[in-house]
């Protein structure tokens, strides 16, 4: 995708929204910070900025909560103007996590506005603390304290612990970004973790593949075989009954609005075409590794329709094959396995292999530019890429096409 040129200012009222997810430490997402920028690239608000702060929250309406972070909670900055001058949320406080931002100026009034607001139901969440004094009136009233982790102070962190721990709330670990962190901070008694570690675990250099791994990587490499007849992909897909019923499941939904009911796999790869019916047999299949986070799916699926999307409106190269660049992307995060390694056993195109591993040609432009979106990277405005509204719409419907797909996963057919 063209890198994008400054144009005329957006309207004032547009709001940038991406997210990251915290988890648990059974990585499982139990929630998602709620990321953001104004139309001049800035990704906080001053204390002053009460009018783009409000934006903010009209933004979060008009695009649905629900739609970014489904059935999960919402951490969400706030002001001190939040505290001090708003007497009520537009939200419900069922699924929101007010953060408190840590440069705020702690005084009467500021306690008293987030005293309000837990009792009006909100949870609430310290930011980035790191033991600033002015800070310590504020931990009573919070049910979260973030910690942002700096590699060289774990040390530190350590001999502090006892001090975080007696607070007697739930320790969440930020910026955490390795494996090896990850590990660590739960040791030291951490209960949540954020960051970009899921995506980037430590990679086993072993040539021996685990045995799941290996039936896995077969069947992707039948499932993608441009030589392979259809007919064999129906076989492929028809002789597991859990991968039928999820692949049936997906065509009879809402999201693919068939009117009439759809019974076999050979009508499912007719009309979803055999590019669809690869990838997504290849995304079901990946669904079976235990031990992966599902958020990894999630975002697969998320880059797999935005590739799409984005290929459809610039009328450049396949859509099809968008799609299963950006579902592909995430073999390696998968599967602890540099990327290239994993691409020379499957028998994709030269263009496929090449967009996923150096974001080369018109396919690896698609994925970069989706990837910037996925980091908060927006692009400003442009003649010829598309605007922040398109972009906010588009991640926001494979949001929350990603939860959707991703409760299939949990259904199994009848016995």
């Amino acid at each position: 995708m063209p890198a994008p040129s400054p144009t005329a200012a957006a309207p004032l009222d547009t709001i940038q929204v991406g997210r990251q997810p915290i988890f648990d430490r059974d990585l499982n997402v139990y929630a998602y910070e709620l990321l953001y920028r104004d139309v001049n690239g800035h990704n906080s608000m001053t204390d002053g900025d009460h009018a783009s702060s409000v934006t903010l929250l009209n933004a979060f309406l008009e695009i649905g909560l629900e739609r970014i972070i489904g059935r999960h909670k919402a951490f969400i900055n706030m002001t001190r103007h939040f505290f001090v001058d708003m007497p009520t949320l537009p939200f419900s406080s069922e699924n929101v996590v007010l953060e408190v931002l840590e440069d705020v100026t702690v005084d009467a009034a500021l306690l008293k506005g987030i005293a309000a607001k837990r009792d009006q139901g909100f949870a609430l969440a310290m930011d980035d603390y790191q033991f600033q004094p002015q800070l310590a009136p504020i931990l009573p009233l919070v049910d979260y304290i973030k910690v942002e982790i700096e590699p060289d102070g774990l040390d530190q962190l350590v001999q502090r612990m006892p001090e975080l721990k007696a607070t007697g709330v739930r320790l969440l670990a930020e910026k955490v970004e390795t494996a090896e962190q990850f590990e660590q901070l739960a040791a030291m008694g951490f209960d949540l973790f954020q960051g970009y570690f899921f995506a980037r675990p430590k990679l086993v250099q072993s040539d021996r593949l685990p045995e799941n791994t290996t039936m896995l990587m077969r069947l992707l490499a039948r499932l993608n075989d441009p030589a392979v007849p259809i007919e064999e992909v129906v076989h492929l897909v028809s002789q597991d009954a859990s991968l039928s019923f999820k692949i049936l499941r997906y065509v009879n939904s809402a999201a693919f609005g068939m009117r009439s009911k759809i019974d076999s796999i050979q009508r499912a790869v007719v009309l979803m075409g055999l590019q669809r019916i690869r990838a997504w047999a290849s995304l079901f299949a990946m669904a079976g590794l235990e031990g992966r986070p599902m958020e990894l799916l999630n975002m697969g699926i998320m880059r797999a329709s935005l590739c799409e999307t984005f290929a459809h409106r610039n009328g450049r190269g396949d859509p099809q094959i968008a799609y299963t660049v950006g579902l592909l992307s995430i073999l390696d995060a998968l599967l602890a396995r540099p990327i290239d390694a994993l691409l020379q056993d499957l028998p994709l195109g030269d263009e496929i292999k090449q967009a996923i591993i150096n974001h080369a040609g018109i396919y690896g432009e698609l994925l970069k530019f989706v990837l910037d979106i996925e980091r908060n990277h927006w692009p400003t405005d442009s003649a010829d890429g598309p605007n922040v509204a398109e972009i906010t719409e588009a991640y926001a419907a494979s949001s929350a096409l990603g939860f959707e797909t991703l409760e299939l996963f949990t259904d199994q057919p009848d016995d």
